[in-house]
């Protein structure tokens, strides 16, 4: 999956302070915006052999002390520099060494960690983890459903947007979508921490955590591993948003849901292997009524 913040044509517009209020909102919440911060801090220190680059990077480290958002000052470069500048940045992230596995519509990958820890990758999810900084912190970065298997050792930490987990060798499953963060314990012991709420808790097998909406919930299950990776996808009292957002994922298809309370809770399983059971299974019960729009897109309206 490419790094859009890696573009070179976005640097130079986030240089010149030519993104919109959006762009730059977003960018500043990446871990990237801070890499690049580091950069612009520590390229003074670098010796240049055929133009002053010493004032120039002088000049950007003052006004970075100075002011704690970078202003207008591609102006004042050459276009050397600021050439020199994306260079530079593109060595860092070359460097940087980070290993990224994501997986398409429907589709698992088993990910192997540098530990021997094994991560189960459910369909459109992501995991990132820096190799050089392994054996110092076993930390990922997740995007999407995962199921880990982590080797005992140092603490391991799981990092979402929308909450993190920490642990010393256990087995756990963890969703972690816009606004929603789920972790259910399989063996040994978990802490998971919401982002959007202060509340911790210490997991253990069969015990289970879900922060959906700013709402906390517990509760409990027999399940040892997800029933995802054996082909069928089981929810527990769920809200339908998440429910048709696992059924996209996996089926490669698409939602009007505008008709709908996508509020309400769903409890029960569908099978991966059959798009029109699936809709069945999940959407009778519930009475709403699904029209296939297109071959790839479902209208959904309460009955």
């Amino acid at each position: 999956m490419k790094n859009p913040y890696s573009d070179e044509t976005f640097l130079a517009r986030w240089l010149n302070n030519d993104l919109n209020d959006k762009e730059k909102a977003e960018f500043e919440k990446s871990e990237d915006y801070q890499k690049y911060i580091t950069i612009l801090d520590k390229i003074d220190k670098l010796q240049s052999p055929s133009y002053n680059k010493k004032e120039i990077f002088t000049t950007i480290k003052n006004e970075i002390q100075e002011k704690p958002k970078v202003r207008t000052f591609i102006t004042r470069w050459t276009y050397g520099a600021a050439a020199a500048l994306l260079a530079l940045i593109g060595l860092f992230f070359f460097f940087d060494n980070t290993t990224t596995h994501a997986t398409d519509y429907g589709e698992q990958i088993t990910i192997e960690l540098l530990d021997g820890s094994e991560v189960v990758l459910n369909s459109k999810s992501e995991l990132k983890f820096k190799k050089s900084d392994w054996e110092n912190q076993r930390k990922v970065t997740l995007v999407g459903e995962a199921f880990f298997k982590v080797k005992k050792g140092s603490n391991f930490v799981v990092e979402t947007e929308s909450g993190e987990v920490r642990v010393l060798g256990t087995q756990f499953n963890v969703n972690a979508q816009k606004d929603y963060f789920e972790v259910i314990c399989s063996e040994g012991k978990v802490k998971a921490i919401g982002h959007n709420t202060t509340k911790e808790v210490i997991l253990t097998k069969g015990k289970a955590f879900r922060v959906s909406d700013n709402i906390v919930e517990n509760w409990e299950t027999e399940i040892t591993e997800p029933s995802w990776m054996s082909g069928e996808t089981t929810f527990t009292n769920t809200p339908l948003k998440q429910v048709i957002q696992s059924l996209e994922n996996q089926f490669k298809i698409s939602f009007d849901k505008k008709s709908i309370n996508q509020d309400k809770r769903f409890t029960g399983s569908y099978n991966h292997n059959d798009i029109e059971l699936a809709l069945k299974t999940i959407f009778v019960p519930m009475e709403i009524s699904y029209t296939f729009n297109n071959e790839n897109h479902i209208v959904l309206v309460k009955e």
